[in-house]
């Protein structure tokens, strides 16, 4: 029976509903929600989604994919349309951004790159992992871009072009009983030698493919990584060297 009428949206947000993780408890699981099949989306919310609640909503972090899947969801029951959809019509047209969109595993993409995996043994040993249907990660991931668009992304939501100031200090509210989340972002303070700012970030890996988008709130600095190698140890080293280095620290 779903529970998650007691969790809140900004549970959902903050990692924080309280559900069970199902689709992630075990590598065989993990297989059946994401690799062996493309599940129908209210199929997979049933199968994968709706145990019950195993912490108080609000409570604890619990990093998934479930939550960002059911936001994805909540979306369409309100603009009564396709997560894909409102996605282009709300952010994608209206902001131009041309290589971005919705990822589906039998779509073409021009120019779209090939992911690998690197083996723990060999940092210069890499493979091509085995298929996914991304499509089943949904809101949650289902997406492909490229630094430049989201570059635009970054610079409409920090410029108040998306939502106004008061949504956007909202969303960069982070609490640190949840690790620091706040909403889609974790912001915390960090120091860089003598520079000292609040850090806003965004980070993943999957599929053979890495992520970092970070902006310095307080500066107006953003720095934005993709590789195609699935790692994210890497680019994390990377970014504090990067930015180190534009301060000369």
């Amino acid at each position: 029976m779903l529970q998650l009428t007691k969790a809140t949206i900004r549970n959902l947000l903050t990692y924080s509903s309280g559900r069970e993780n199902k689709d992630i408890n075990s590598p065989e699981l993990i297989h059946q929600a994401y690799d062996n099949t493309i599940w129908n989306l209210d199929d997979f919310i049933t199968t994968f989604l709706s145990e019950k609640l195993i912490n108080k909503p609000g409570t604890k972090f619990s990093y998934n994919n479930g939550d960002f899947i059911l936001l994805g969801k909540i979306i369409e029951k309100i603009y009564n349309k396709s997560f894909e959809e409102v996605l282009k019509e709300q952010i994608l047209i209206p902001l131009k951004m041309k290589n971005t969109g919705f990822l589906h595993h039998n779509d073409i993409i021009k120019n779209i790159d090939e992911g690998y995996t690197a083996d723990s043994s060999d940092p210069f040993a890499l493979y091509m992992p085995p298929n996914t249907y991304i499509d089943n990660f949904y809101s949650a991931g289902a997406m492909y871009s490229t630094p430049k668009d989201l570059l635009i992304f970054d610079q409409a939501l920090f410029n108040q072009e998306l939502f106004n100031k008061a949504t956007l200090e909202t969303m960069l509210t982070s609490d640190k009983n949840l690790e620091d989340t706040a909403l889609g972002f974790w912001v915390y303070s960090k120091k860089f030698g003598k520079v000292n700012t609040i850090f806003a970030e965004r980070q993943g890996e999957g599929y053979g493919h890495s992520a970092n988008w970070v902006h310095l709130v307080d500066r107006g600095l953003t720095l934005i990584i993709l590789s195609n190698t699935k790692n994210i140890q890497y680019l994390n080293k990377m970014r504090e060297r990067v930015i180190k280095a534009y301060y000369g620290q």
